[in-house]
């Protein structure tokens, strides 16, 4: 093995897959956070970042149902 060559060999469908995971997560903790927040201008603020997060998975999403890595019903 070359010294500082990577180990894994992740493809690019893996990275996408774990980039959509984590994004769902970030997604589903911020609406966690909206629902047990009292103050309204931090849910606000939540929201909107909720937002940025679904936008960032739907644009994951897109990637990989484009190449055919995402089967929907």
């Amino acid at each position: 093995m070359v010294m500082g060559q990577n180990k894994t060999n992740l493809e690019d469908k893996d990275i996408l897959q774990d980039m959509l995971m984590t994004e769902k997560y970030v997604s589903n903790t911020y609406e966690s956070s909206i629902m047990e927040s009292a103050n309204e201008n931090l849910r606000g603020a939540f929201r909107q970042i909720q937002d940025e997060e679904q936008q960032h998975a739907k644009q994951i999403f897109d990637a990989m149902k484009q190449r055919g890595w995402y089967k929907t019903q």
